[in-house]
């Protein structure tokens, strides 16, 4: 894996690249709200000597700087926006179809763009996609002034309270195993998440991505990763879903696309299942490969 700077329309974005042979298919890889394409850096390394892999850092997130036109109360459009700004540069690059890849709202976003990209786009390989149901934005609206919390809004104010300074490396390193979202996750994948998304401040290392534009994203998924951007697929598909804790609601609309459409439980995982059980999603992207007549 080397990092490099692409060039894009909207400006340069840090991305992890793992250059695989000179024909071999391009794979992008969209990570999870808060994290960052060097988190997934130990299962993406497997398949890199099968296809041209790439792992964005989302325009404040890891290593890419945010942009002027960011805008906190909707920035998942924004985001989505920039990501295909990026695949249009992928593109360009490899002139082939991109294979799109994504967990939690990194899958969200692959679906976002996947209609307006449809002719350079292979397919869409989801990792549990953040797909909330519509009446939810609703019960937070008219029910959030009576004390109504939903599952986003808790998630956004751990992310506002979130600690984001330590003294060293290797203190947030412990202050972080084991503990909360990163239990589950095999050692390698929290390493490969704090090295891309911390910075050395003269006195101290701090998360890269600022609490309040995680919790921003949390708060925006409720009104734009509703089941109306399942309607926008016509690409062929790998859902994977985890057993406990999914975040990918609307399964029925998957299944009733016109374009092929595989589903796949994984059994005994949670939503971070891409760190507890890495095999599954390397497995999965060597099938979807394998299958595709796209490539």
């Amino acid at each position: 894996m080397k990092r490099i700077n692409l060039n894009t329309s909207g400006g340069v974005v840090s991305t992890c690249f793992w250059e695989g042979p000179k024909n071999a298919p391009v794979l992008h890889w969209a990570h999870a709200n808060g994290f960052n394409g060097q988190t997934y850096a130990s299962l993406l390394n497997k398949l890199s000597s099968r296809f041209n892999i790439y792992a964005w850092d989302t325009p404040g997130y890891g290593k890419t700087k945010i942009r002027e036109t960011y805008n906190s109360k909707n920035p998942v459009l924004g985001y989505a926006r920039d990501l295909e700004d990026f695949i249009e540069a992928i593109y360009k690059r490899h002139n082939r179809k991109v294979i799109l890849g994504g967990h939690s709202i990194g899958g969200s976003l692959s679906i976002m763009i996947s209609g307006s990209l449809k002719e350079k786009i292979a397919g869409l390989i989801l990792a549990d996609p953040v797909i909330i149901k519509s009446k939810y934005k609703y019960l937070t609206r008219f029910f959030g002034p009576f004390g109504y919390i939903s599952s986003t809004i808790k998630l956004t104010n751990q992310a506002l309270n979130k600690r984001d300074r330590w003294k060293s490396f290797e203190d947030i390193v412990r202050s972080y195993s084991g503990r909360g979202a990163f239990k589950t996750w095999k050692k390698e994948f929290l390493v490969d998440y704090l090295k891309g998304g911390t910075e050395k401040q003269k006195n101290y290392i701090r998360l890269s991505c600022k609490p309040e534009i995680e919790a921003a994203s949390f708060k925006n998924t409720e009104l734009v990763a509703t089941p109306n951007i399942i309607k926008k697929i016509n690409v062929p598909v790998t859902l994977i879903i985890a057993e406990y804790n999914s975040t990918t609601a609307a399964r029925k609309s998957f299944k009733a696309l016109k374009s092929k459409c595989k589903i796949t439980v994984a059994k005994g995982g949670t939503h971070f299942f891409p760190m507890e059980m890495p095999e599954l999603v390397i497995e999965e992207i060597k099938s979807f490969n394998l299958q595709s007549k796209n490539l």
